[in-house]
């Protein structure tokens, strides 16, 4: 696989030397693909074979493949079809063509022979003994002799048949590992290279044949585990290896085996040939692929990944498995099962025409806009020399609404080449028509190894909205003139058209009014002077159009009105009142311009804000409610506001003073003593029930007790209590052993209520003094 890849990049300079034309002419259908797709090859075609070993093309039109052990030696016709076998020949291995094409050669190493086919009867015409044990394998021609390898492992030789038919062997001195692989020029030449594995490397030996005896050039062991294929090129100049563990990316000088000419990448695939033009057929891939492309280039032909087959597996291209039509014009490719097995052929066709193709960008514009339209050819070849623009002729046609049948471009500028780009790129710039899209017809003539092109890219021309951005002042004084400034931005030239209007939303239009509309200046600013008639929150929402090109765009933008603030304040008729005593509270508000409501609210300690009342004021600017004081209080009197006056609150807090109730459990009697009632207890009763209670559902703050005893004409205190938590219906009892009273003393209990001090619903509250007096008994 080849490094080469189809690419489209930015144009970057005016060029000459490649021959832009234009000629209208009826569009393809939208999308169409080059008129010379790109050709996949035919295949797999099923071999009658078990196995493959080797496989090669006349001039007459006929592929021969052999399979090796009991393998009949088929013949196909160029297309992959019609096998049949050769009568009389099994077990072929090695194959070779004469000179003129007449004669294939065909090694039967289990017969130690070579068969003689002629390739217009398809007849075997002779048979050569290579003698007992040879076991002759691989075949070549060269300097007007047949040569073969032969041998078994660790014994090889190079042998030869001449035009009389003589059979010679040991014709090289050397030692070979094993029967040695040959290869020659695709055409008639004295050229001759010969390579065995042996072990970890591999022996290669180039010969020149001189009066039917080799004369070695070059020898040497190459750093190559895995050799399976060895070929030369057509001008017999260079040795070609192919080995996946070392590919090699140059060929070695069949005069000494040094590096020599650069063959565009490393061959790493099984199977190489060269075509009688020099082309050659491998890949640089493990095996999965069938490439073709010229030697010292960069870039391909054709690459063509094998297909999977669920069953057995992905195929593979076999050893020795490719071969050039003598005419260049199809490569066959063998392929098996990842076992060897299940042979099939692959045929390639235009093996030396590369694919071109082109890749395109376009501006996007709205109808009447100035466009942009960028195409780039590109190809799998790469141009040789870098830089060189494509050769050939370049045609451009346009399509729109107006033109269907199609106007010429003859304005197109070559752009070129560089790195990302290597055949370079044509631009055309043009107005986008008011209406429908625009398509471009794209025709290269094609030159050389580049196949021609046509194609038509269907560009689209639309509507699209512009970015509005709007700046206004954060607040503004009501009935002050301020000013809008907004701007359109398109992302590139574009066409003067439509208008704005402008929608003001404030408290006096909550759904909007238009307040009127504007031209856009020519770089898309525009802007609307105003003086807010109406105080508060105002929102202007500008509209573009889009005139005859653009979608519409909206934006707004908010501004704060002043307004007067008015005069408001909330009152009651007390600062503070006793539990469940009648609150008036008063709200009276000043001048306003249209809204005379005002809401009173009230918020108890540790209770929700609710609404006392809601209505507009009477003719003193008055409004009055009522409530009942359960706890301290937050009183609130709210203006929402109107057109000119902003909104108010004020508020008032008043407190509210509990009621503690004292109650003396089971008194036997009461009596008088001056102008006091007394409650009278009798020692015998043990204790006395003491009972505060805080009406208003006080279930916090605590309670304190005091009793104080009259003598010496003055109350002293006599005893106190704790300040203890009250139950959660707010009362407290004690029980007082009556033993510690004075018999027929006077005395006197009262309670206090202390608040929590947090959460207070109410200020802290003293009862009233309960009087009572014990007597014996």
């Amino acid at each position: 696989m080849k490094l080469k890849r189809l690419r489209l990049a930015a144009a970057v300079a005016v060029v000459t030397g490649l021959t832009v034309a234009g000629t209208a002419g009826a569009a393809p259908a939208a999308g169409s693909l080059p008129s010379t797709p790109y050709v996949y090859p035919a295949g797999p075609i099923p071999l009658p074979l078990a196995h493959f070993s080797h496989l090669v093309v006349d001039g007459h039109g006929h592929v021969f493949v052999s399979g090796g052990a009991g393998d009949p030696l088929v013949v196909t016709g160029l297309d992959g079809q019609g096998a049949t076998a050769v009568d009389g020949v099994t077990g072929a291995t090695g194959l070779a063509l004469s000179a003129d094409g007449t004669t294939l050669y065909a090694a039967l190493p289990d017969q130690d022979a070579i068969a003689a086919i002629s390739t217009a009867t398809l007849t075997q015409t002779a048979r050569y003994a290579t003698g007992a044990g040879t076991r002759p394998d691989s075949l070549a021609i060269a300097g007007g002799s047949l040569w073969f390898g032969y041998g078994t492992t660790g014994a090889g030789g190079l042998g030869s048949v001449d035009a009389a038919g003589t059979v010679t062997l040991g014709l090289d001195g050397g030692t070979w590992a094993g029967p040695p692989v040959l290869t020659t020029t695709p055409t008639s030449s004295d050229a001759l290279a010969a390579a065995v594995q042996d072990g970890p490397s591999a022996d290669v030996v180039t010969y020149r044949i001189t009066g039917g005896t080799p004369q070695r050039l070059g020898a040497g062991t190459l750093p190559v585990p895995d050799l399976t294929d060895i070929a030369l090129t057509a001008d017999g100049q260079d040795l070609l290896v192919t080995s996946w563990s070392h590919p090699y990316a140059f060929g070695l000088r069949l005069t000494d085996l040094t590096t020599d000419q650069y063959i565009g990448s490393g061959l790493g695939g099984p199977a190489l040939a060269v075509a009688p033009d020099g082309s050659l057929a491998g890949c640089s891939c493990r095996d999965s692929e069938i490439d073709t492309f010229p030697m010292g280039r960069e870039g391909f032909y054709t690459e063509h990944e094998l297909p999977y087959i669920p069953m057995p597996g992905t195929l593979r291209v076999a050893p020795h498995g490719l071969a050039w039509a003598p005419d260049n014009s199809r490569v066959y490719g063998a392929v098996t099962d990842a076992s060897g097995g299940s042979p099939a052929l692959m045929v390639v066709s235009d093996p030396e025409t590369a694919y071109v193709s082109a890749g395109a960008s376009w501006s996007g514009p709205a109808p009447g806009e100035p466009y942009t339209f960028t195409v780039a050819l590109d190809a799998t070849l790469d141009p040789d020399p870098f830089g060189s623009p494509l050769p050939g002729d370049v045609r451009f046609v346009r399509y729109d609404d107006a033109d269907p049948d199609g106007v010429p471009v003859t304005d197109a500028v070559a752009v070129r080449p560089d790195f990302g780009n290597d055949y370079g790129s044509f631009r055309i710039t043009g107005t986008a028509p008011p209406t429908g899209g625009v398509s471009f017809r794209v025709i290269y003539s094609g030159s050389g190894h580049l196949a021609p092109l046509d194609r038509t890219f269907d560009e689209h021309v639309g509507r699209y909205a512009p970015r509005m951005t709007l700046s206004a002042p954060a607040t503004a004084g009501r009935a002050v003139p301020l000013t809008v400034k907004g701007t359109l931005t398109w992302p590139h030239a574009h066409v003067p058209t439509g208008r704005v209007t402008v929608v003001r939303t404030d408290p006096a239009h909550p759904s909007g009014s238009s307040i009127g509309s504007l031209p856009v200046a020519a770089d898309g600013g525009f802007a609307f002077q105003d003086s807010p008639p109406v105080g508060g929150t105002n929102t202007y929402r500008f509209t573009y159009d889009g005139g005859s090109a653009y979608l519409p765009v909206s934006a707004s933008s908010t501004v704060q009105v002043s307004r007067a603030v008015p005069a408001l304040s909330v009152t009651t008729d007390a600062g503070s009142y006793h539990y469940g005593g009648t609150v008036k509270v008063t709200a009276h508000l000043g001048t306003t311009y249209n809204s005379r409501t005002v809401t009173l609210y009230a918020q108890p300690a540790g209770g929700h804000r609710t609404v006392l009342r809601s209505a507009g004021t009477d003719a003193h600017g008055n409004l009055v409610a009522y409530t009942k004081a359960a706890a301290d209080t937050t009183f609130s009197a709210s203006f929402g506001g109107d057109y000119r006056y902003a909104p108010r609150t004020v508020s008032r807090t008043v407190g509210v003073v509990p009621t503690v109730q004292t109650r003396l459990d089971h008194p036997v009697g009461t009596t008088r003593i001056g102008s006091t009632t007394y409650q009278v207890f009798f020692t015998h009763e043990v204790d006395m029930g003491v009972n505060l209670k805080i009406p208003g559902g006080q279930s916090t703050g605590c309670s304190t007790l005091y009793i104080e005893h009259w003598y010496g004409g003055a109350w002293h205190r006599d005893a106190q209590s704790r300040c203890l938590p009250v139950y959660g219906d707010g009362q407290f009892s004690w029980l007082v052993p009556l033993k510690h009273f004075a018999p027929d003393g006077r005395y006197r209990v009262v309670g206090h209520y202390a608040p929590p001090a947090q959460g207070a619903r109410t200020t802290g509250a003293w009862g009233t003094w309960t009087y009572l007096t014990v007597r014996r008994g």
